[in-house]
């Protein structure tokens, strides 16, 4: 990892000035660290370690290569396995198994504890041991890189790393998530309703507009060129926009016994 890809300038609201946002990550993992008495040192690449976890987060920043939308990553393992039995190879598995990891370590390190009871992951995902998948695929990138380049390769350390003390960086992560990069306030279960109950009254009170204004034109339409059709189509216009808004009135129509006439 180069060190022209952490150095992205940023500017410090609270010390009005301008750093840069790698060695603001890496600055505040180190400091994560000494909360925990997690200090680098306890393993041999920490070092590397560091840089390495300080650029994934940095990638968050820069909107690169973390957070752009790719076919290989995904929560299921069988689309994985899938994606590479149409992509054979090991560069393509050390790619697919390096940045599903990748991915999860910052979700669950950084994001972590942010689905409410109604979300996607908390149904889905239920009973699904994601920081084991996390070390499997760092293994697994490991074992590729090391086919690929040799067992001299400097990454291979840092995933055996992270595959093996997973518990203890993510511990990390969290610390300097909760204590130093300001995150967003979590949401109440509460708030979290009554904001999507309110979206949903929005779209409801959208829907409501588009289909008035069907309804004006239909009834432009009528009373230009009557006929049947447009006819059936304004009552059927007439009772959706009841359904959505009782106080909706249409004295101009009137219906008995299947027969439809406008006064």
């Amino acid at each position: 990892m180069g060190t022209g890809k952490i150095l992205t300038p940023f500017y410090d609201l609270k010390e009005h000035a301008v750093g840069k946002s790698g060695f603001f990550f890496l600055e505040h993992l180190l400091k994560a660290r000494a909360d925990l008495h997690l200090e680098s040192g306890g393993h041999e690449c920490d070092q590397e370690l560091n840089i390495y976890i300080a650029g994934l987060l940095n990638s968050l920043v820069r909107s690169d290569s973390l957070v752009r939308p790719k076919p290989y990553i995904s929560p299921f393992d069988t689309d994985v396995r899938q994606w590479l039995a149409h992509h054979p190879g090991l560069r393509n598995a050390y790619m697919a198994y390096r940045e599903n990891a990748d991915f999860g370590l910052v979700l669950f390190g950084i994001f972590s504890g942010y689905e409410h009871e109604g979300s996607y992951h908390r149904i889905v995902m239920a009973d699904r041991d994601e920081q084991g998948r996390i070390a499997l695929y760092y293994e697994l990138a490991a074992s590729a890189l090391g086919h690929l380049q040799g067992n001299s390769a400097s990454l291979i350390e840092v995933f055996e790393t992270l595959s093996e003390h997973l518990d203890e960086i993510l511990r990390i992560l969290h610390r300097a998530a909760h204590s130093y990069f300001d995150l967003m306030e979590r949401m109440s279960e509460g708030s979290l309703f009554h904001l999507e109950r309110e979206l949903d009254e929005m779209d409801k009170r959208k829907y409501y507009g588009e289909k008035l204004d069907e309804f004006l034109k239909c009834y432009t339409d009528y009373r230009e060129q009557p006929s049947e059709a447009v006819k059936e189509r304004l009552f059927a216009l007439a009772e959706e926009l009841k359904k959505l808004n009782v106080d909706f009135k249409f004295d101009g129509m009137e219906r008995k016994e299947g027969t439809a006439s406008l006064r």
